[in-house]
């Protein structure tokens, strides 16, 4: 069909520019010169403006409409391939969402949010919040900005949730959440009461070089394609797409903790195995069809490889003795129990990234408050570091001794991400439900570790998560996958089981 391929044709123009702009925004946060971040700026603001352009001309409605897609029914007729009418319905989103944005906005996002990127690195290494703040109040000014141009009939934080979780809303995330925290609080008071695990094995000093070859070797064991992608060093690990076989990840190194780099690659990892696995077809390659179904199970997908397989004692059985190998001496004398132990004890702590999967769900909630309260105004951007400190006392018991470990550890806020933090909780509930799907279909996850059959997994993803793309939304994606609606319970139970082995609850 003509029209429907004209209309891919343009979106893969649009597509091309976002891949040269990843490229860019990756060099930025890995080799570019300090002193070149200026010019970046203008270089992403030129190409988010240019692609802005593209995504909005007329054309583009005019062939949407042409195929019956509307706002009212996105997916067109009814007599179009299933695929063609998810493509439309991908299309129809996007196309009213940045019609609705003007390209002076896009382009002025895109000049701030590469100086704040640059801005927060320098100010988070020198623990300098103050010289943060003014481009922190920009983002937050433009995210507001933003959400009133998508829909000023709604609250902005709710436009800015449902960017990244399709028909997510404040509401809706916060009744999830307040049952969350309180079986993750039950949890954790109930490992407060036993004898703590003892992580001394973990601090050992280890080479950066050594744990380079640690995440190499791991890369590897997950399938991660090398052809079709790379690892590096960054302040903060983040998976970024360059193109369909250029899928990048990074990590960073702590000498006197190594499992950061270590649980860092497994997470990011596991979000470019998703990216590599999506594949709807060779008539939908580089278009917006080709790309996650959202942020959250994007998220499932890195957390359950880091986590569930990652920390598994099955996994572990497999390669403890390659990693003390590689590691050598940092793992001498450690069994694999006291180093099962070790990598899954509960203890709150000040980074999110480093939170044990007990904890990490409150970090989560606490953020999605703050956010909420900055969008809205009930919090000012320079009260931001108190509000934080009292937070962490409420959620965690603990207090960060400064902003570098507090309110300026993550970079999401400086780029102008808000509304994605709920993911990362909704991705473990997604990822823990996956797992007890697997089980019921027939392949009992945990026993496919044991085994050493990792690829068993993977491919039960690649066939029911990865492959299809953008096709479905997430909620019937999970309900495609799993048989019924994303719950909560049953990472309760996960949790519940798991630590019970590690604690004795």
């Amino acid at each position: 069909m003509e029209t429907i391929d004209r209309l891919r044709a343009l979106d893969r123009e649009i597509t091309l520019i976002e891949h040269i702009a990843a490229t860019l925004a990756w060099d930025e946060e890995t080799y570019m010169p300090p002193a070149a971040v200026e010019e970046r700026g203008d270089q992403l603001a030129f190409l988010s403006a240019l692609a802005h352009e593209k995504a909005t001309v007329a054309e583009i409605g005019e062939l949407l409409a042409s195929l019956g897609s509307s706002s009212e029914r996105p997916g067109g007729r009814e007599d179009l391939p299933e695929y063609d009418r998810a493509y439309l319905r991908v299309m129809r989103r996007a196309y009213d969402q940045k019609t609705k944005l003007p390209t002076e906005l896009v382009s002025e996002l895109a000049k701030a949010t590469s100086l704040s990127q640059a801005a927060w690195a320098k100010a988070r290494a020198a623990n300098d919040f103050k010289a943060f703040e003014p481009h922190l109040k920009t983002m937050v000014g433009l995210s507001q900005r933003i959400a009133a141009c998508l829909d000023p009939r709604k609250s902005a934080y709710d436009v800015l949730l449902d960017r990244y979780e399709e028909g997510a809303s404040q509401a809706s995330i916060a009744a999830v959440f307040a049952p969350l925290r309180t079986e993750l609080v039950r949890i954790m008071d109930a490992v407060k009461a036993r004898p703590q695990v003892d992580d001394a094995c973990l601090r050992r000093r280890c080479p950066e070089a050594d744990q380079v070859r640690l995440s190499e070797y791991f890369m590897k064991v997950l399938s991660y394609d090398l052809d079709r992608g790379r690892l590096d060093k960054t302040a903060h690990p983040f998976t970024t797409t360059l193109g369909e076989s250029d899928v990048r990840i990074t990590t960073r190194y702590h000498e006197d903790f190594f499992p950061s780099s270590l649980f860092s690659t497994l997470h990011e990892g596991g979000h470019a195995l998703y990216e590599l696995g999506i594949a709807p077809g060779p008539a939908y390659t580089r278009t917006s069809l080709a790309a996650a179904s959202s942020m959250a199970v994007h998220e499932s997908q890195s957390r359950m490889w880091e986590n569930m397989v990652g920390r598994s004692m099955g996994f572990w059985r497999n390669h403890l003795p390659e990693a003390s190998r590689l590691l050598a001496p940092v793992l001498d004398g450690v069994g694999l129990d006291s180093f099962y132990r070790a990598i899954n004890k509960v203890e709150p702590s000040l980074i999110r990234v480093e939170a044990d999967e007990v904890s990490y769900g409150l970090h989560i909630i606490l953020r999605f408050e703050l956010e909420a309260a900055l969008i809205s105004g009930d919090l000012a951007v320079g009260d931001l570091p108190g509000a934080w400190n009292e937070g962490m006392r409420r959620f965690l018991g603990v207090t960060p001794p400064d902003d570098a470990s507090g309110c300026m550890q993550d970079i999401h806020w400086a780029v102008g991400l808000f509304g994605y933090f709920p993911s990362y909780a909704l991705g473990n509930l997604i990822a823990a439900q996956l797992w007890e799907a697997m089980k019921a279909q027939g392949l009992d996850p945990a026993a496919a570790v044991e085994r050493g059959e990792l690829s068993a997994i993977l491919a039960w993803l690649r066939a029911n998560v990865h492959a299809p793309g953008a096709a479905y939304a997430p909620d019937e994606l999970v309900r495609r996958a799993t048989g019924a609606p994303l719950d909560a319970a049953h990472l309760v139970r996960y949790l519940d089981a798991k630590y019970a082995g590690v604690y004795g609850l």
